[in-house]
């Protein structure tokens, strides 16, 4: 595969995880009354795989892994804080109008889609085989001296 159609897959996996994480964050809040920690394994895990696993050819195993847990991880924070927000609101008594439960789903999907579109500017791709990563570069070029004048007759 080219490394286009690996960023085709990232994309793809952004829109995708963006779709995931609205869907899951209802059962994520209901898990989540009893055991937090669950609630927010339900809203990240399923989102960071499927980042990840769509992440891998444009990053690589690592990268993808790391920018997989990072954008989840944040995108959750932020969820979260939106999310109890709403929450002291509603038990203000002020009640939670249309627009703050627009707020509350619509703050994972665009969370996903903006981290994961700086990600893709941000994190440098993986080179292509057959072409010197960051970590090994070519040598420059430089001006050698002829030693052979230099050396004992």
């Amino acid at each position: 595969m080219s490394r286009t159609n690996g960023r085709s897959l990232a994309v793809a996996g952004i829109v995708g995880a963006a779709v995931l994480a609205t869907l899951v964050l209802v059962p994520g809040l209901r898990v989540g009354t009893d055991s937090p920690w669950l609630g927010a394994l339900v809203i990240l895990a399923p989102t960071a795989t499927l980042l990840a696993a769509t992440g891998f050819r444009h990053y690589g195993t690592g990268r993808a892994v790391a920018v997989a847990a990072v954008v989840a991880v944040v995108a959750g924070g932020v969820s979260w804080l939106v999310a109890v927000f709403t929450l002291v609101r509603a038990l203000s008594g002020v009640g939670v109008g249309l627009a703050w439960a627009i707020l509350l789903f619509l703050t994972p999907a665009v969370s996903v889609l903006a981290l994961g579109a700086l990600a893709l500017r941000v994190v440098p791709e993986r080179s292509a085989p057959g072409e010197p990563s960051d970590a090994v570069q070519k040598p420059a070029p430089s001006a050698r001296v002829n030693r052979r004048s230099d050396a004992p007759r």
